[in-house]
Protein backbone atom coordinates (compact mmCIF):
# COMPACT_ATOMS: atom_id res chain seq x y z
CA UNK A 1 0.00 0.00 0.00
CA UNK A 2 1.20 3.22 -0.80
CA UNK A 3 1.40 6.00 1.91
CA UNK A 4 0.51 9.11 0.08
CA UNK A 5 1.38 11.06 3.86
CA UNK A 6 5.05 9.69 3.72
CA UNK A 7 7.58 12.44 4.00
CA UNK A 8 10.42 12.46 1.30
CA UNK A 9 13.46 13.93 1.13
CA UNK A 10 14.91 16.02 -1.99
CA UNK A 11 16.36 12.87 -3.47
CA UNK A 12 13.51 10.78 -3.10
CA UNK A 13 11.20 13.54 -4.39
CA UNK A 14 13.32 13.82 -7.56
CA UNK A 15 13.04 10.30 -7.90
CA UNK A 16 9.31 10.08 -7.55
CA UNK A 17 8.71 12.84 -9.86
CA UNK A 18 11.43 11.72 -12.33
CA UNK A 19 12.90 15.28 -12.17
CA UNK A 20 16.82 15.92 -11.58
CA UNK A 21 17.35 16.92 -7.85
CA UNK A 22 18.17 21.00 -8.69
CA UNK A 23 15.36 21.36 -10.54
CA UNK A 24 12.83 19.91 -7.84
CA UNK A 25 14.94 22.24 -5.69
CA UNK A 26 14.61 25.60 -8.01
CA UNK A 27 10.83 24.34 -8.02
CA UNK A 28 10.42 24.72 -4.24
CA UNK A 29 12.49 27.67 -4.13
CA UNK A 30 9.89 29.42 -6.18
CA UNK A 31 6.84 27.70 -4.67
CA UNK A 32 5.85 25.73 -7.80
CA UNK A 33 6.24 22.97 -5.81
CA UNK A 34 4.42 22.54 -2.53
CA UNK A 35 7.83 21.99 0.02
CA UNK A 36 9.26 22.52 3.53
CA UNK A 37 12.55 23.30 4.54
CA UNK A 38 12.33 23.40 8.27
CA UNK A 39 15.93 22.72 9.25
CA UNK A 40 19.01 22.56 6.42
CA UNK A 41 17.02 20.20 3.79
CA UNK A 42 13.63 20.43 1.80
CA UNK A 43 11.01 17.96 2.87
CA UNK A 44 8.13 16.96 0.28
CA UNK A 45 4.69 15.00 1.39
CA UNK A 46 4.07 12.65 -1.31
CA UNK A 47 0.27 13.54 -1.13
CA UNK A 48 1.39 17.21 -2.42
CA UNK A 49 3.69 15.80 -4.94
CA UNK A 50 0.33 13.75 -6.45
CA UNK A 51 -1.12 16.51 -6.12
CA UNK A 52 1.53 18.63 -8.59
CA UNK A 53 1.80 15.74 -10.83
CA UNK A 54 -2.00 15.26 -11.23
CA UNK A 55 -1.91 19.50 -12.40
CA UNK A 56 -0.65 18.55 -15.55
CA UNK A 57 -3.09 16.00 -16.46
CA UNK A 58 -4.82 17.18 -20.19
CA UNK A 59 -8.55 18.36 -19.53
CA UNK A 60 -10.85 15.50 -19.78
CA UNK A 61 -11.73 13.47 -22.74
CA UNK A 62 -12.20 15.35 -25.09
CA UNK A 63 -15.61 14.65 -26.50
CA UNK A 64 -18.94 15.23 -28.47
CA UNK A 65 -20.25 18.82 -27.20
CA UNK A 66 -23.72 20.17 -28.21
CA UNK A 67 -23.43 23.79 -29.23
CA UNK A 68 -26.39 26.55 -29.55
CA UNK A 69 -25.83 28.48 -33.40
CA UNK A 70 -29.19 30.16 -33.49
CA UNK A 71 -31.92 27.97 -32.49
CA UNK A 72 -30.16 25.46 -34.02
CA UNK A 73 -27.77 22.08 -32.78
CA UNK A 74 -24.38 21.49 -34.47
CA UNK A 75 -22.04 18.76 -33.03
CA UNK A 76 -18.61 19.21 -33.27
CA UNK A 77 -15.18 17.87 -31.71
CA UNK A 78 -14.34 20.75 -29.38
CA UNK A 79 -11.21 20.86 -26.81
CA UNK A 80 -12.52 24.39 -26.02
CA UNK A 81 -14.70 24.66 -23.07
CA UNK A 82 -17.53 26.52 -23.72
CA UNK A 83 -19.07 29.48 -21.22
CA UNK A 84 -22.67 29.52 -22.15
CA UNK A 85 -24.88 27.10 -24.11
CA UNK A 86 -23.55 23.53 -24.11
CA UNK A 87 -24.42 20.82 -21.40
CA UNK A 88 -22.39 20.65 -18.62
CA UNK A 89 -23.34 17.45 -17.11
CA UNK A 90 -22.78 14.29 -18.65
CA UNK A 91 -26.44 12.65 -18.78
CA UNK A 92 -27.26 16.17 -20.44
CA UNK A 93 -24.76 15.91 -23.38
CA UNK A 94 -26.17 12.15 -24.22
CA UNK A 95 -29.48 13.34 -23.80
CA UNK A 96 -28.62 15.88 -26.15
CA UNK A 97 -26.56 13.75 -28.78
CA UNK A 98 -29.30 10.86 -29.03
CA UNK A 99 -32.03 14.17 -30.06
CA UNK A 100 -29.58 14.89 -32.82
CA UNK A 101 -29.04 11.38 -33.63
CA UNK A 102 -32.95 10.97 -34.04
CA UNK A 103 -33.04 13.72 -36.94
Amino acid sequence: MVNENEILNLYEAADYLKMHWQTLREKAVRGEIPAAKPAKQWVFIKSDLVSYLRSFYSRPWLGLQVQRDGGTSQCCISDEILSSGGANLPHQTEAEYKNLLKR
